[in-house]
């Protein structure tokens, strides 16, 4: 009998306990809902993706600013808020990427809330364009244009387009494919938005608007043609001398290629290169730059030959361009004979520096006074002396002689 009392008494305790957790578990609310992409913008989510994985829904209590909770949706498109005490509260979107379709911000007590919410998208057309017409025909095979922001985008429907939607606001880059593994080339994009053809590279924004205009990105069988010119301003130097070769490559084909080119027989004294090529040693060299078709480039290369030995300037540009070959060989190299001689007077052109000295006076008789004795005269080894002796006793006998006959008249 005291058993029994025991247990009815217990029972009247934990009664009222239970009862309470009850009441106070039934005291709670909770709020979830779907966040979906409302394509059609009517409000119904039927057939329609969902936003899956991000942290979209805010929760605050009505007319506060301050921020209970952020929530995040599954993989389902579902978000869920539980165990909140009962009351008024705001339930947002207010994340800006996005624009809504619905309400962006519902007040509640409790029960299902949805978001329906509309992104931006690209579009365009990609395959491969093998009659060069835009216009995708039966055999053509259908591609992936290339990735938006690192991540690849579909291959594209049976009419050639495709498109990427429900993006959100932000900055994006989109890369075109590379099938030069495959032997096909970007062909030159069309629109007002085009992507740049040397680099296969577009740089935009979404947000104030709904994205590029729709992007071009076919794929041709490619024809290639790397056109060769050079010159030297001369045709003999000097040995020693620095020979200035400029070339001009330009693109005859129709998409863009990074040409190349080497000096065929050449192992002179590289000096330097232009600025927009790279070399490899003294013979290979690569232009920095895709050339676009219909454009050149100028490059200019200076060196210095080791030896007479040098005959001729003979550069040529690759026959493979990043896997397709050149489709005219012809006009790839030239070949320019040159002399290269020893430096004598003949072949050097000398300009003698002026300089201004003081005058100099030399007269026969100073040189004659340095050759001979002092009196002036040059020295003979005999004196003059009896000379004159012998000179005077002549002209005495004349006088003599003279008088003598005048005499003889009277």
């Amino acid at each position: 009998m005291r058993k029994l009392c025991a247990a009815a008494m217990a029972a009247a305790l934990v009664l009222p306990v239970t009862g309470l957790s009850a009441v106070a578990q039934e005291d709670k609310i909770s709020i979830g809902g779907l966040v979906w992409f409302d394509h059609n913008g009517d409000r119904a989510s039927a057939g329609e993706p969902v936003l899956a994985g991000e942290t979209i829904v805010r929760l605050s209590l009505d007319g506060s600013d301050e921020t209970l909770g952020e929530y995040a949706t599954d993989d389902k498109g579902v978000y869920s808020i539980t165990g909140l005490a009962p009351g008024r509260y705001r339930v947002s979107v207010t994340d800006g990427r996005y624009r809504h379709t619905t309400e962006g911000s519902v007040v509640t007590e409790g029960g299902t809330v949805d978001f329906g919410l509309k992104g931006y998208g690209i579009a365009g057309s990609s395959f491969h364009d093998k009659n060069k017409d835009g216009v995708r025909q039966a055999d053509e095979e259908l591609l992936s244009p290339g990735t938006l922001n690192g991540k690849p985008i579909p291959v594209s429907r049976e009419n050639g387009q495709f498109s990427v939607d429900d993006l959100p606001a932000g900055k994006y880059e989109f890369v075109a494919a590379d099938y030069s593994a495959r032997k096909l080339a970007l062909a030159e994009p069309k629109g007002t938005d085009t992507i740049d053809w040397a680099t296969g590279r577009l740089d935009f924004s979404l947000g104030e608007n709904e994205g590029p205009a729709p992007l071009s990105v076919l794929y041709i069988d490619p024809r290639v043609d790397i056109a060769l010119e050079a010159s030297l301003a001369k045709d003999t130097y000097v040995l020693g001398e620095q020979i200035d070769l400029k070339l001009k490559l330009t693109n005859k084909g129709d998409v863009p290629v990074t040409p190349s080119f080497l000096m065929a027989e050449f192992d002179e004294k590289l000096v330097s290169v232009s600025d927009n090529v790279v070399a490899h040693g003294n013979k290979d060299f690569d232009l920095k730059h895709k050339l676009l078709p219909g454009k050149s480039a100028d490059v200019e290369l200076k060196f210095v030959p080791n030896g007479t030995g040098f005959a001729a300037v003979w550069p040529f540009a690759l026959y493979n361009f990043g896997g397709f070959a050149d489709v005219d060989r012809k006009n790839n190299s030239v070949k320019i004979p040159v002399k290269v001689v020893e430096k004598t007077t003949e072949t050097t052109t000398t300009t003698a520096p002026t300089t201004t000295t003081a005058p100099t006076t030399t007269t026969t008789e100073q040189a004659v006074a340095q050759a001979g004795t002092k009196s002036g005269l040059a020295s003979t080894g005999a004196s003059p002396l009896g000379f004159l002796a012998l000179g005077a006793l002549l002209l005495t006998a004349g006088a003599a002689a003279f008088v003598a006959a005048r005499r003889r008249r009277s």
